[in-house]
C-alpha cells in the first residue's frame, strides 16, 4: 500500500454514511459494449497498480473488488413520479411482474429474487441481479421486459443505474427552490430533480424551477425526450459551456439589474469514467493515469462557476464516476482552499439509511506520465511543474481534517454492486471570496452587443484564476479517455431498453415537430474535453475569457399571450378557464399566422424568457397544453393536449367528464367506441355537451375496484361516439393500471391455435359493436362524422389505428379473469386482424 494513503472501510448509512452518487461518466460510450463484452479483456497492470498505491480498497477488500469490476452490471430501474399513481405502479410490479420469480433456473443461470434498492426512499427503485441481454433472451423474464419497454417509454419507469440515482436525493429539493443541473444530458438525473421538484406540491404548480445546461447541442435535443415526460411547467433546457455559463437575469436590461441565484446545483462533471468499467468494459483497454489529469483543471473551472451562482445557504453537488483522487478529493480540497472558509463540505451520513460507502481520502499521490510518483509538488523536477498543478496534491494531514474530506462519499462496486461513484455535497456559508457584486464589469459569456454587466465581479487582486492550474500547450499531447472526457456523456445505463427508443411514438406522442422542442440549432461548444490554449507569458495571470458569440443563433421567438390576443376569448368560453386564470402563462412561438401550439409555463419561467432572450440559447420549454384541430363541427380552433392535461385541468370548468373503470377500458380498447357502449351515468354528462376536446376524470372510490389512484385523459368527444388522445405505450399504462392484462402476438396466436374448433369468420362480417350487434348505417355514416371533425394531422401520430390497436387485454371482472377476444375489442372479427391488433415484437 502506498505510503501515507489511509483506507477507509466500508460503512453503512445506517452508522456513518454519506450520499453516494456515480453519477455515470459524462462520455462513456455504450453502444458496442454489449456486443463486445465477452471478448473485451478485463484486465489493466496500469489501473491495478495505480489504484493499488492510492489505497482507495483496503488490501484485504482488493480482490472482490477487482472481481466485481469484471462482473457484469445488474439491471436497476426506478418508479418516476409522486403520490397515488407512484405507489400504484408499485403495486402492481410487486404482484404482477416480481412476485414469481423466485430463484428460478432459466437455462443456466440462476435468476435471483429482484430487491429494492435499500437506500432508495418508498422502495421506488429495484435491482434485477442479471444483465439486460439475459432479460432480453430469458423466457421466463419476457413478461417484465415488455412491461420495462412499454412504461419506459411512457416515462413512468426510468432505467438508470443504482449510483447515478444517488446525486439528486442527497440535494434536499424542495418545491420553491431554483435548481440548475450544469452538465445534465442524457437526462436521468434532470428528471428526478424535476420529480423532487413536484414531490411537495403534486397538484399545483410549484414556485421553483429547473434549469438543465448541456454544453453539447445535439444532447440537449436527446434529453428533451427524457424530461419531457414528466410534464412539468417548470424545467427549461438551456445550451452553454457550464465553466462560463452566464447568469440568468431576473429584470429586463431597462431595470435595475438583478440576477438568479440557484439554491441548489448539480455538478456532475466530465471525468475519466473508471467507475462505469463495468457498463463500458472497453476502458480497461484505453485507461491510464493521465486521463484525470487533463480533466482536473476542466472540473475545477465548473465548480468554480457553479460556487459562483449558488445562493448563499444553497447546496451543490458535485460528483464523478472516477475513482481518481486527482479528479474528486483534489478538485473538492483546491477548491475549498480558495473558498477560504465561504464553503463547507456536508455530512449526509443519515440521508440515506442503507447505503455503503467508503469516506473520502485525506492522502494521495500524483503520478506523472512516466510513471513515477510524487506526494507533494515541490518534489517535482522543474520539467513536470508546467503539467502537474498544485491543485493536484493533497493539503497537509492537519489541513485536510479542518477541510473533513472524509465526509466525501465514495461508492464502490463491491459494496453493493453496482458502479463506483464519487460525490461531494457543500454548503455556501456566505459569499465566495473572489465574487463582489459592487464592482460590475462587462459580461464576458454573453453577445458583445449586448455588453451587459456579470454577477461575477473581479476582486481588488484581480480576475479570479479559475484556470490557473491549465497546463500549457505541451500537456494538451496527453489523451484521456475521450469518450469519458465528453462532459455530454452517454449514461450506457441511463438510457431506455434496447426497442425503447425514440420511435415514432416516443419520439412524438402527438405529432410534434421541430417547433415542439424549441427549433433551430445552436453552436456545439467544446467543454467536453480540454483545448489547446495558447499562453502568453506566465506572468501570474490567466488567459483573458473569450466572449461568446451568441450571434447567428435564433430560436423562433417565445411570445406570451395577452388578454387581448384573437384566440384567447373562444378558448376562454369554451373550456371555461378562470376569470383569474394568468393567460400570460400561456407562450407561442410566433408572433404572426396560425398558431399551432400553446404552451404553459411557470410564473419564474416566463420572467426568465423575457429578460434572457437575447443571451441564453433556450433549447425547450413549456409544456404543451393545446393544439390546433380546426373543424366545422367545433367552435374552437385548439384541442387539449395530453402532455398538459394534469396542469391545466385544474382551471378549466367546463368540458369535464366523470367515468368509471369500465369506461376507461372501452375507450382504450376501441378506436371510436360508440356512445352506447359508455355506461348510463358518462354518456348522459357526454350528451349535455357540444363536440370537440373532453376531459375524462377517473376518481377512486371506496367500493370501486378500479385503480387507487386519479387518472385524467384527453378524449375527444364527436356526435355518437369518442375516443382518447393517447400515445400506444400510454395507453398501455392506463389499461395496466385498471388491471387489463395485456398479451403479445404469440401468446394470442398460440391461444387461437390451442382451440379446436376455431370460430367460423362470415365474409361479411366487419366493424360493429362489441356485443356482436352490427351498427346501423347511419350511425357508421355520423361515426365517420366524428372522425373527419379530429385532428387529423396529430392524431394519426398520438393514437391512430396502429396505437389503438397495439395491445389486446384480459379484463378482470368481479374478481374473474375473463379473456377478451381481439373481436370483443374492436368490433373486428378475429381472422381479419389477427396480423395487425396485436402487440408485437417491432412495437416493443
Amino acid at each position: 500500500m502506498a505510503k501515507g494513503v489511509t483506507p477507509h472501510p466500508a460503512r453503512h448509512f445506517d452508522t456513518q454514511n454519506k450520499e453516494s452518487g456515480s453519477q455515470q461518466q459524462k462520455g462513456a460510450r455504450d453502444g458496442d459494449n454489449e456486443r463486445n463484452y465477452a471478448m473485451t479483456v478485463k484486465e489493466n497492470a496500469a489501473f491495478e497498480a495505480y489504484y493499488k498505491a492510492q489505497g482507495i480498497v483496503p488490501e484485504e477488500e482488493w480482490e472482490t473488488f477487482i472481481t466485481t469490476l469484471r462482473a457484469t452490471l445488474p439491471s436497476t430501474f426506478r418508479i418516476t413520479g409522486h403520490g397515488a399513481q407512484a405507489e400504484e405502479m408499485l403495486r402492481i410490479i410487486k404482484s404482477s411482474y416480481l412476485k414469481n420469480l423466485v430463484e428460478v433456473v432459466d437455462g443456466q443461470q440462476i435468476i435471483a429474487v429482484p430487491k429494492s434498492l435499500p437506500w432508495y426512499p418508498g422502495e421506488m427503485a429495484w435491482q434485477l441481479d442479471f444483465d439486460r441481454k439475459f432479460i432480453r433472451n430469458s423466457a421466463t423474464l419476457k413478461k417484465l421486459h415488455q412491461f420495462m419497454i412499454s412504461e419506459t417509454e411512457s416515462g413512468n419507469i426510468s432505467r438508470q443505474e443504482a449510483v447515478s440515482m444517488i446525486p439528486p436525493l442527497v440535494m434536499d429539493i424542495k418545491s420553491h427552490h431554483k435548481v440548475l443541473d450544469m452538465c445534465a444530458a442524457p437526462g436521468s438525473k434532470t428528471a428526478q430533480l424535476i420529480e423532487l421538484l413536484h414531490a411537495d406540491s403534486p397538484d399545483s404548480v410549484p414556485e421553483g424551477v429547473v434549469v438543465a445546461n448541456d454544453s453539447d447541442n445535439k444532447r440537449c435535443y436527446l434529453m428533451v425526450h427524457q424530461v419531457k415526460r414528466l410534464e412539468s411547467p417548470n424545467f427549461m433546457i438551456i445550451n452553454h459551456d457550464a465553466s462560463k455559463m452566464p447568469s440568468l437575469r431576473l429584470t429586463l436590461q431597462t431595470e435595475e439589474r438583478k440576477v438568479m441565484k440557484f439554491d441548489r446545483i448539480l455538478a456532475d462533471v466530465p471525468c475519466s469514467g473508471d467507475g462505469t468499467l463495468r457498463k463500458n468494459p472497453d476502458i480497461w483497454k484505453r485507461w491510464n493515469p493521465n486521463g484525470g489529469h487533463s480533466l482536473h483543471a476542466l472540473q475545477r473551472s465548473i465548480l468554480n462557476r457553479g460556487l459562483e451562482m449558488l445562493e448563499v445557504d444553497g447546496r451543490l453537488v458535485y460528483s464523478t464516476c472516477s475513482f481518481n483522487p486527482i479528479e474528486d478529493e483534489a478538485v473538492v480540497s483546491s477548491m475549498l482552499d480558495k473558498a477560504k472558509g465561504s464553503i463547507e463540505l456536508v455530512d449526509v451520513s443519515e440521508e440515506l439509511p442503507g447505503l455503503k460507502y467508503s469516506k473520502g481520502l485525506t492522502m494521495w499521490k500524483v503520478m506523472s506520465k512516466e510513471g513515477d510518483w510524487y506526494a507533494t509538488y515541490e518534489d517535482l523536477p522543474l520539467k513536470l511543474q508546467n503539467q502537474i498543478r498544485p491543485s493536484m496534491f493533497p493539503p497537509p494531514r492537519d489541513v485536510a481534517e479542518t477541510r473533513h474530506l472524509d465526509r466525501c462519499v465514495r461508492v464502490l462496486p463491491h459494496f453493493q454492486n453496482t458502479g463506483g461513484f464519487f460525490i461531494a455535497v457543500m454548503k455556501k456559508v456566505k459569499e465566495v471570496p473572489w465574487v463582489t457584486v459592487s464592482q460590475p464589469r462587462p459580461d464576458m459569456t454573453s453577445d458583445p452587443a449586448d455588453n451587459q454587466e456579470q454577477d461575477i465581479a473581479a476582486d481588488p487582486q484581480g480576475p479570479p484564476d479559475v484556470t490557473a492550474d491549465l497546463p500549457p500547450q505541451e500537456s494538451s499531447t496527453i489523451e484521456p479517455d475521450a469518450a469519458a472526457a465528453d462532459e455530454n456523456k452517454q449514461e450506457g445505463n441511463d438510457e431506455p431498453m434496447e426497442g425503447a427508443g425514440e420511435g415514432k411514438e416516443g419520439e412524438d406522442k402527438e405529432g410534434e415537430s421541430k417547433e415542439d422542442v424549441g427549433g433551430g440549432d445552436a453552436p456545439r461548444s467544446g467543454q467536453g474535453q480540454p483545448q489547446k490554449r495558447k499562453w502568453g507569458k506566465r506572468d501570474g495571470s490567466p488567459p483573458p475569457l473569450k466572449k461568446q458569440n451568441l450571434r447567428g443563433y435564433k430560436e423562433d421567438p417565445f411570445v406570451f399571450l395577452e388578454q387581448s390576443e384573437a384566440i384567447w376569448p373562444q378558448i376562454k368560453e369554451f373550456y371555461g378557464f378562470d376569470a383569474d386564470f394568468d393567460v400570460s402563462q400561456l407562450m407561442v412561438r410566433c408572433h404572426t399566422g396560425k398558431k399551432r401550439n400553446v404552451y404553459f409555463v411557470s410564473p419564474l419561467i416566463r420572467t426568465i424568457i423575457k429578460c434572457n432572450t437575447e443571451r441564453i440559447r433556450f433549447i425547450n420549454l413549456g409544456l404543451k397544453v393545446l393544439s390546433r384541430s380546426e373543424s366545422k363541427f367545433v367552435n374552437v380552433d385548439f384541442r387539449l393536449a395530453q402532455d398538459g392535461i394534469n396542469t391545466v385541468y385544474p382551471f378549466m370548468k367546463k368540458r369535464r367528464v366523470k367515468i368509471v373503470k369500465e369506461d376507461i377500458v372501452t375507450i382504450l380498447c376501441q378506436e371510436n367506441p360508440f356512445l352506447s357502449k359508455i355506461s348510463h351515468a358518462t354518456r348522459e354528462q357526454l350528451e349535455q355537451l357540444e363536440q370537440g376536446s373532453v376531459i375524462f376524470i377517473y376518481e377512486p372510490g371506496e367500493s370501486d375496484d378500479g385503480p387507487a389512484c386519479k387518472m385524467v385523459i384527453c378524449g375527444w368527444l364527436g356526435k355518437t361516439s369518442c375516443r382518447s388522445f393517447l400515445a400506444k405505450f400510454e395507453r398501455a399504462h392506463y389499461l395496466r393500471l385498471c388491471g387489463v392484462e395485456l398479451k403479445s402476438k404469440e401468446e394470442i396466436l398460440a391461444e387461437k391455435a390451442a382451440k379446436k374448433t376455431p370460430t367460423p369468420v362470415s365474409p361479411d362480417e366487419g366493424e360493429g359493436h362489441t356485443d356482436g350487434s352490427e351498427a346501423q348505417p347511419e350511425e357508421e355514416e355520423e361515426q365517420m362524422e366524428d372522425i373527419q371533425a379530429e385532428d387529423t394531422n396529430e392524431t394519426s401520430a398520438a393514437n391512430g389505428t396502429k396505437a389503438a390497436e397495439s395491445m389486446v387485454p384480459a379484463i378482470k371482472s368481479d374478481g374473474a379473469e375473463t379473456k377478451a377476444t381481439v373481436e370483443d375489442i374492436t368490433g373486428v372479427a378475429d381472422d381479419n386482424v389477427s396480423k395487425s391488433l396485436i402487440m408485437t415484437e417491432d412495437d416493443i
